[in-house]
């Protein structure tokens, strides 16, 4: 699919998500109005449009919080500079208390309890990726680089206001990784992104620790198979998120590959899943490899890719230093 259809699309599962959401609106809209002056377009996402374009181009790495990660956490280390790590709020911790410390920390929600107890670490080298909508508290507490990404859950007024300061929004997957997700497509332009402790299902409760975890007992809970046939516990929320990344895998394939490391739910073969599925050590070791293949070729050829024209999120030109 081209870019101008998937942005079609997107903008229409946007007004959808924006309509009909059931959403905390009182404290998304007390936030946004209260973070409005921290809201600029140099510190917008779309600043940092097109940083992996070709031959600049890395795989994505995005961490989310599911039991996995405990199994996975150490093989993170593996990456180096050819991969951007990104993590969701609520795995931060546990990352950094096994030594692996990600490029971009992603935090969406309006909640001052929970996202600022994931937040609460020495932040000062690290960047955040926060949404207008962020609990101020939050803000201040965070002492590293913050980037803003526009979000429109709000009234039009404050959206209007949002979109002149940051530029479009991104579509919102329903939580932190899969907004993640479409923001390594859209912002950064990823063509290979790999997910990590995304498994959408869960055996006692979701987390990988105790310190984070949550009671998941809900009505809303149901039983699973995942991708190795095993029986697992899922929840609307979750399956929902499974859907969501399954469909926009497919919307992207196969410009963009999306690989999951999980062994959850997602990319199982009977749903026909545009998601491919490999253990996190050896997909890691394929791209290295395929990376250093292609800077072997860049290298031989070095007129091979154009500089790419930059462009903010509203359209207007990035002009680079010296121009």
């Amino acid at each position: 699919m081209g870019q101008a259809m998937l942005k079609s699309q997107w903008r229409h599962i946007i007004k959808g998500f924006n309509e009909n959401a059931i959403v905390p609106e009182d404290e998304w809209n007390v936030n946004t109005k209260a973070n409005m002056g921290r809201l600029h377009a140099a510190n917008s996402v779309w600043r940092m449009e097109r940083m992996f374009f070709p031959p600049d181009d890395k795989a994505v790495v995005i961490v989310g919080a599911s039991p996995c990660l405990k199994r996975d956490v150490e093989k993170l280390k593996a990456c180096d500079d050819d991969f951007s790590v990104f993590c969701v709020n609520s795995a931060l911790k546990f990352m950094l208390d096994h030594g692996v410390k990600p490029d971009f920390v992603v935090a969406l929600d309006s909640d001052d309890e929970d996202i600022y107890a994931h937040l609460d670490v020495d932040s000062k080298d690290l960047t955040l990726i926060a949404s207008n909508v962020l609990s101020p508290r939050v803000l201040d507490s965070w002492k590293g680089k913050i980037w803003f990404m526009p979000y429109y859950g709000v009234t039009p007024d404050l959206r209007r206001k949002v979109r002149n300061r940051l530029g479009k929004t991104v579509p919102v997957g329903g939580n932190a990784l899969g907004t993640a997700v479409a923001m390594a497509i859209e912002v950064f332009f990823a063509r290979i992104i790999v997910l990590v402790a995304s498994e959408c299902c869960y055996d006692k409760h979701y987390y990988p620790s105790k310190a984070i975890a949550r009671n998941n007992s809900s009505p809303a809970e149901f039983f699973v198979k995942d991708i190795n046939g095993d029986r697992r516990v899922t929840t609307t929320a979750l399956h929902t998120y499974k859907l969501w990344l399954e469909r926009l895998a497919l919307e992207v394939s196969p410009k963009i590959k999306i690989i999951d490391t999980s062994e959850g739910i997602l990319g199982r073969r009977e749903d026909k899943s545009y998601i491919y599925t490999y253990e996190l050590s050896d997909i890691i070791g394929r791209i290295k490899e395929a990376t250093n293949k292609k800077r072997e070729i860049i290298n031989d050829n070095p007129t091979l890719f154009n500089p790419p024209v930059h462009t903010q999120g509203a359209g207007q030109p990035v002009h680079e230093a010296g121009s």
